[in-house]
């Protein structure tokens, strides 16, 4: 699968959200159409301004999860005809934006991300 990058969006926190098109032909005039949003985030001391950590909460984050941590979303559509694709994942990456667009773009949202991957992984 091709991983095609749609949109790269600059948030207002200073992640990236990049938004990729992996639709995939399944028969002569149908796809699936899937959406991907994802971003990468560095794990750096200064997102958790909202709750600071301690020198050792943050290496044991770094440790148990390195120093990045990837926030995915992806959606499909199923047996979408050829001449509608187009516009099916256009319709897919708007409501992605309108829906989580402004959720992701928080600045307090890498840290609040970063410590849920972190309690779920020593869960």
């Amino acid at each position: 699968m091709v991983s095609m990058a749609y949109k790269k969006i600059e948030l207002e926190n200073n992640q990236t959200l990049i938004i990729s098109d992996l639709s995939r032909e399944i028969s002569a005039d149908a796809y699936v159409v899937i959406m991907k949003a994802n971003i990468e985030i560095n794990i750096e001391k200064e997102l958790f301004f909202e709750a600071p950590l301690s020198d050792f909460k943050f290496e044991d984050i770094l440790a148990t999860l390195g120093d990045k941590v990837i926030y995915e979303y992806k959606i499909e559509r199923n047996f979408i005809m050829s001449k509608e694709k187009d516009r099916v994942f256009e319709t897919l990456v708007k409501t992605f934006l309108d829906n989580l667009g402004q959720y992701v773009a928080k600045p307090n949202f890498p840290g609040k991300f970063i410590l849920k991957e972190y309690k779920d992984r020593i869960k």
